[in-house]
């Protein structure tokens, strides 16, 4: 069922009133209904938002990065973002907040029947806000989905703009090869570590097949770093990881695999693992620059809450255009 205008609730063999009172309808923006039960479902949310918005908005930011399944933040909750060349009032409308922003013809693109910023323009916008890391994960996925390039990008970008130079740091640590989050997250502890890694590296065996396809190694070792996710100790998984241990130990590779956990809380030994790869004298400092940078990202408490505090501009759950004046304003 399409959302309904509240205006136009008769012409759908409803009123008003049954739409804002039913608990089977639930309003994203105001004077909106949308069945409760695809309230979940983001595309549906923002195709019923987009009856209460100018003609010309688009979905960008973080919203166009969702519905486009990129890798983002780890964050509960994320607010509605469009983009409009007009003026306000629809500015301060409730549930969306749309950023007043002339997007180029050529950036104004559609997913299914939704108008969404490019995703060159969309990382562009997205560098205002995020940090180093949780930056560099979205353009890795946007990368490994093939939906962007990082000439694309880097012809996307203007100078002086907000988080321009974050981004050109980005750009220089993405990989498209990850094919996860914390893959690149394993990935850059490395690289920020000061190891040159390969990622997705192909193994063979001595005829020549392919025994395997690892997600890092690090260069100039036998050493293979992997994110092991919860998946792996389903039984059937749990089985063919075993055979493939098997399989890259007789091609005289060492897999080490690694939990979240580890890389959140633990990355000294995850370092220290690279070290005795390389055949390293210990550095306590080495892992410094990646414990700086994670702090500002949301792999931290405190990067998390700064994260909701830039954006905290986004969210819209009351209309300043209801507020009267203080006391002698004129």
């Amino acid at each position: 069922m399409e959302p309904i205008r509240h205006a136009q609730a008769h012409e759908r063999g409803f009123t008003p009133h049954l739409l804002r009172a039913s608990p089977h309808f639930v309003h994203p923006v105001a004077g909106v209904a949308q069945l409760a039960s695809t309230s979940d479902d983001l595309a549906a949310t923002c195709r019923a938002v987009a009856l209460q918005l100018p003609d010309d908005a688009v979905f960008t930011h973080l919203t166009s990065a969702r519905l486009r399944g990129w890798w983002l933040p780890m964050l509960d909750g994320f607010p509605l973002v469009a983009c409009s060349d007009q003026e306000a009032p629809h500015h301060d409308r409730r549930g969306v907040y749309v950023r007043r922003c002339g997007i180029p013809p050529g950036h104004r693109h559609r997913i299914g029947d939704l108008a969404v910023a490019s995703p060159e323009w969309t990382i562009v916008e997205l560098a205002e806000h995020l940090a180093l890391l949780d930056l560099v994960a979205v353009i890795d996925c946007a990368l490994h989905h093939e939906d962007v390039t990082i000439e694309s990008i880097r012809a996307t970008m203007r100078p002086g703009r907000r988080g321009v130079r974050v981004l050109r740091r980005a750009l220089e640590l993405a990989d498209g090869r990850s094919e996860s989050w914390w893959e690149t997250m394993l990935r850059l502890l490395h690289v920020l570590s000061g190891f040159e890694v390969d990622p997705q590296q192909v193994i063979t065996n001595a005829a020549g097949v392919e025994i395997a396809r690892v997600d890092l190694r690090i260069r100039g070792t036998n050493r293979v770093p992997e994110y092991d996710g919860s998946d792996h100790r389903e039984r059937d998984r749990h089985e063919r990881d075993l055979r493939r241990e098997k399989a890259l130990a007789r091609a005289g590779l060492e897999r080490y695999g690694y939990i979240a956990t580890e890389i959140l809380h633990a990355p000294e030994r995850i370092v220290r693992d690279a070290e005795d790869a390389r055949g390293m004298r210990h550095v306590p400092g080495r892992v410094d620059p990646w414990r700086a940078e994670a702090r500002l990202a949301s792999l931290s408490r405190t990067g998390q809450e700064a994260l909701r505090r830039r954006l905290r501009r986004f969210v819209r759950t009351t209309s300043p255009r209801g507020r009267k004046p203080p006391s002698g304003a004129t």
